[in-house]
């Protein structure tokens, strides 16, 4: 289930259990501007002045103040949840304006985001009076309803009034140029502004993302992106924003409800200081334009920004051999090159290249397979091949009977488990090349400290940048065996070989049944309820042959 019908059916069962928003109780009567209590919160209805008169406009507020820990919504409440309504009552010749709402900021909410605001929030709207106001005394009404969430979620009603004096006239002594101030200036200035002169938004669309260029002298530290607009982008994804000098560019994921590119994306772009730009800009299918600081070689902000992510790629490569995935391929080799220290140099040195290259190799497969699959839409990421239940049982009963010879219960042999089948007994460059493959397959279900940044980086980037940082982690994870095939001299530091070496394996066997039982708890969430029994079942088979 995706997380928007997780945030409908949440959404519709608040409202479900609380018997619908026409059975609720309003509270108050409609002769008091209020504060009226209600579950959660207090609602008061405020103006700025206690007067209208013909041909004016006049700020008022509604004026929510929040328990700790509750929040009420914007106007796209995100994936769950409902905004606060009015309906108005006003006598002729008054009207008042639709709801206006400040700019709102990310409510998580278990694997939702929900837009919305915390503590006390004002609405600001405005009061329009005719020359139909007639003079004297004229009251006007709000019924208000409301949905406040914490991990529950009650819908509320009030009903608010108030007494206006119609002038027919302008007082002489209101200022002109008088600013609101109070809870009604506050939120005025929480609204968000049209972009300011020499700025502009850009919008490109890739399969996958919403590519949101802003062109502004503006600085800040945090920038994120609020759709007016539901089932546009996946509101809980992260936000990966990039600075450049004159503005920002914002990569937000597409919704997986989202068939077709809309014809323009209307939204808001929110400042760390709490104040935002509203805009609409069309939306392009073609390349993002190349600007300094964003997808461009010659800025040396950017080419300092994927050299970083390749220097994390590659020392995740490195902690990578540490996992319990591939420790035991790495052991093994290792232990394979102790045993043929009297081989020459250069034929020792030959093995770890056909090592690295069956370790780049197979990287490279894997992120060609990704981006076919990211040009067709899809949204994967490393380890994608842990989705398909066949390659989980596979890769659970391969590590399986690899633990089982590690521990001693058969003998497949150094060599032959060196290459993953009995090509090396036909060719040991081609073995030491299948053990690179192997060191990649058994290393997907794992995710080395550093690689998760780097790897999350390279897939929202263009794809010689993915393919490079990918190389990165390649390299990284042959290293090891690389600089001891390079200089086999180091070996001296390792014991000679004798009877510490079974003990060693039998130890390094409880690392591959570590990642076994997570393998099957893996299968069992694919398969369904009874997937647990299933991967049992087969891998007590395998002990039968």
């Amino acid at each position: 289930m995706n997380m928007k019908w997780l945030g409908r059916l949440l959404a519709l069962w608040a409202v479900v259990c609380a018997s619908g928003y026409a059975q609720i109780e309003p509270v108050g009567d409609g002769k008091t501007p209020g504060p009226l209590k209600a579950q959660h919160l207090t609602v008061e209805l405020v103006t700025q002045h206690p007067y209208v008169y013909p041909s004016g406009e006049f700020n008022a507020g509604l004026v929510f103040t929040l328990e700790e820990g509750w929040h009420v919504y914007w106007l796209n409440a995100g994936d769950s949840g409902e905004p606060p309504h009015a309906k108005w009552t006003m006598p002729a010749g008054i009207s008042a304006t639709d709801l206006k709402f400040p700019v709102p900021q990310r409510l998580p909410l278990g694997p939702l985001m929900d837009f919305g605001y915390e503590e006390g929030v004002t609405f600001p709207f405005t009061l329009k009076a005719t020359e139909k106001a007639k003079p004297g005394k004229a009251h006007i009404e709000a019924k208000v309803d409301w949905l406040v969430c914490a991990q529950v979620c009650l819908p509320g009603k009030a009903v608010l009034g108030m007494d206006l004096d119609v002038l027919p006239a302008k007082p002489a002594e209101e200022k002109t140029d008088e600013e609101p101030v109070g809870a009604i200036g506050s939120a005025l200035k929480s609204l968000p502004t049209p972009l300011p002169d020499g700025a502009k938004v850009v919008v490109n669309a890739t399969p996958t993302e919403f590519l949101v260029t802003l062109h502004s002298p503006d600085k800040g530290e945090v920038w994120e992106f609020y759709p007016f607009d539901q089932e546009q982008i996946k509101n809980a994804a992260t936000q990966r924003v990039e600075s450049f000098p004159g503005g920002v560019r914002i990569h937000l994921a597409k919704a997986e409800e989202l068939t077709k590119n809309p014809a323009e994306l209307h939204g808001l772009i929110k400042l760390d200081d709490g104040w935002g730009y509203e805009f609409r800009a069309p939306v392009s299918t073609a390349a993002a334009a190349a600007i300094p600081g964003v997808g461009s070689t010659t800025n040396g902000g950017a080419t300092a920004e994927i050299w970083g992510f390749l220097g994390l790629a590659f020392l995740g490569g490195i902690v990578l051999n540490l996992m319990p995935c591939v420790f035991p391929v790495l052991f093994l080799k290792a232990l394979a090159l102790v045993q043929s220290a009297g081989e020459e140099r250069k034929r020792q040195r030959s093995h770890g290249v056909a090592y690295t290259a069956g370790i780049v190799v197979s990287f490279w497969a894997i992120v060609a397979l990704l981006l076919l699959l990211r040009a067709g839409g899809s949204q994967l990421g490393w380890g994608f091949q842990l989705q398909s239940p066949g390659f989980v049982a596979v890769l659970a009963a391969f590590l399986f009977l690899f633990g089982l010879s590690l521990a001693g219960m058969f003998d497949i042999g150094l060599s032959l488990m060196s290459v993953g089948g009995g090509l090396a007994a036909k060719q040991g460059y081609t073995g030491s090349f299948f053990t690179g493959v192997l060191a990649t397959i058994v290393a997907t279900p794992c995710t080395a400290p550093l690689m998760g940044a780097a790897i999350g980086f390279a897939l929202a980037q263009p794809a010689w940048v993915t393919f490079a940082i990918f190389t990165a982690v390649a390299l990284g994870l042959a290293l090891p065996y690389m600089l001891l095939s390079l200089q086999p001299a180091w070996t001296r530091i390792l014991p000679r070989p004798g009877a510490w070496m079974e003990t060693l394996k039998e130890f390094t066997s409880l690392f591959l049944f570590g990642t076994v039982v997570w393998l099957v708890w893996v299968f069992g969430r694919l398969f369904g309820e009874d997937g647990v029994d299933r991967a049992v079942r087969r891998l007590a088979g395998l002990l039968r042959i």
